[in-house]
């Protein structure tokens, strides 16, 4: 008897009209403009922007917080209702969590509090969404933000790991995504015809962060858009699209594109990591032979 094909190579998976739907649920990584349209600008800046530099790269509408295309070119702008959920459509579970730590304030008591609630979070969405028949769901782990303009503005020089992020950052990172993938693993045990991927974000992130010549970065943690003359070309009280902040000429030498979110350049890295590289468990290609029935 031959032996069974093992798994067919990631570049000869054919993912084409495998899904009809794409369901994102989330953060900023995936939104084109819902939190423009609901005022969220307004409550976290305090003020209207001046202008639009946001999807500016391909003339995309919306208010993107990028450049350009975001997080595995799977965003979309309405997910407003949900009636049912079948095996035509795929659920997109995105960074949720990454803004509560933003806002901590240094206790770890409260860190260890707002993990387990943001992790709790995602695990009641996810059940939720199981329970109404979804199958197919991509869950994001968290990047490690004490990369960005944001953190490195206002840690210490002493508070740096071997590639120069936020170490206590990124500790508290690391922390939510091993809960968040010990979450995970209970609820594939429950509900085992349902396929649940983890996408590594923080990995791939930091395979970036520690390639940069291969993929042709020049400024790992300075904002592309922005204001301030530090280093990070970041401040937190004139963020981009705001009056006098400016633009960098080349978007894609830049891996953050307003000290908060990144480029539509490295979205596109991270999506190949994601998609045809070993950084989401299970991976899509294997997704994509389960939703076949291979």
């Amino acid at each position: 008897m031959a032996p069974a094909p093992g798994p067919a190579p990631v570049s000869q998976v054919d993912y084409k009209g495998c899904f009809s739907k794409v369901y994102a649920f989330g953060g900023s990584y995936t939104d084109t403009g819902n939190a423009y349209l609901m005022g969220g600008f307004q409550s976290f800046i305090g003020k209207i922007f001046s202008m639009n530099p946001f999807g500016s790269t391909k003339k995309l509408p919306g208010h993107r917080q990028c450049n350009g295309r975001l997080d595995q070119q799977l965003a979309i702008s309405r997910t407003q209702q949900l009636f049912h959920l079948t095996s035509s459509l795929v659920l997109n579970i995105g960074e949720i969590g990454g803004d509560d730590y933003s806002r901590l304030s240094g206790s770890s008591a409260a860190t260890k509090q707002v993990t387990e609630q943001a992790v709790g979070h995602v695990y009641d969405l996810l059940k939720a969404m199981l329970d109404k028949g979804a199958k197919y769901v991509v869950v994001h782990g968290l990047p490690p933000s004490g990369c960005f303009p944001l953190h490195l503005t206002f840690c210490p020089l002493t508070d740096r790991d071997q590639n120069g992020c936020s170490k206590s950052a990124n500790s508290v990172i690391m922390a939510h995504n091993e809960l968040l993938q010990k979450k995970l693993e209970e609820i594939r045990n429950t509900y085992k015809d349902c396929m649940i991927i983890y996408v590594d974000y923080y990995r791939a992130y930091q395979t970036i962060l520690t390639n940069l010549q291969k993929y042709q970065f020049q400024e790992p943690f300075k904002a592309c858009c922005g204001s301030g003359k530090g280093p990070f070309h970041f401040d937190l009280h004139s963020l981009c699209g705001s009056i006098g902040t400016s633009t960098c000429k080349d978007s894609s030498q830049h891996i953050s594109w307003d000290g908060l979110h990144l480029t539509e350049t490295m979205h596109q890295h991270l999506a190949d990591l994601f998609f045809n590289q070993s950084y989401c468990k299970p991976s899509f290609a294997e997704l994509v032979k389960k939703k076949k029935g291979y």
